[in-house]
């Protein structure tokens, strides 16, 4: 069964750049739930105002992307799940898709870190009112999803205000400890 990694943390945390990180060191493939989502106009415009994306839409996007991924390939998926409905997605389809969740990583943030970081990138949906309203959803609605994690025993957490190799370094030696690379 293939191994899926997940990063999560609020916007700003570098999910993206790790996951592209972990997919070059390990071979892995990486998908960026957000990066997928601004590819569709309708749902980048909600991403703009601070707005999750529809569930169902993140989750077909998201299927979609896993099922063209050979079995054996590990894929590090960064940005989703974000809410109960994606939990619940995942626990249904990732056994079809025959994908195992190993870890969920967590890369804490705070939010002034995240307003400067996001203020140097310029993207549509970085204003300082869409990351404060994204900052906002993820303590209301992803933290929660975390917590579900680390209940099941998958949740490990990293200090995200580092540099970008501070960071790294820190998920490849909670990937190490748990001998998921190998």
């Amino acid at each position: 069964m293939g191994r899926l990694i997940v990063l999560m943390g609020p916007t700003g945390a570098g999910k993206s750049v790790q996951g592209d990180l972990l997919a070059e060191k390990y071979g892995a493939v990486h998908f960026s739930s957000g990066k997928l989502l601004r590819q569709n106009p309708e749902v980048a415009a909600q991403m703009t105002d601070g707005r999750l994306a529809p569930a169902y839409e993140v989750e077909r996007i998201i299927g979609e992307a896993i099922r063209e991924v050979p079995k054996d390939d590990m894929v590090v998926l960064d940005g989703f799940p974000r809410t109960a409905s994606n939990v619940r997605w995942m626990e249904e389809e990732l056994p079809k898709l025959e994908r195992r969740l190993r870890v969920v990583v967590l890369i804490n943030l705070d939010i002034e870190t995240s307003l400067k970081r996001l203020g140097l990138r310029g993207r549509a949906d970085d204003a300082p009112k869409a990351i404060r309203a994204k900052f906002k959803l993820f303590d209301e609605v992803t933290r929660p999803v975390a917590e579900h994690y680390r209940e099941l025993g998958l949740l490990a957490e990293v200090d995200g205000r580092g540099s970008i190799e501070e960071v790294h370094q820190q998920i490849v030696a909670v990937l190490e400890k748990e001998a998921l690379i190998s």
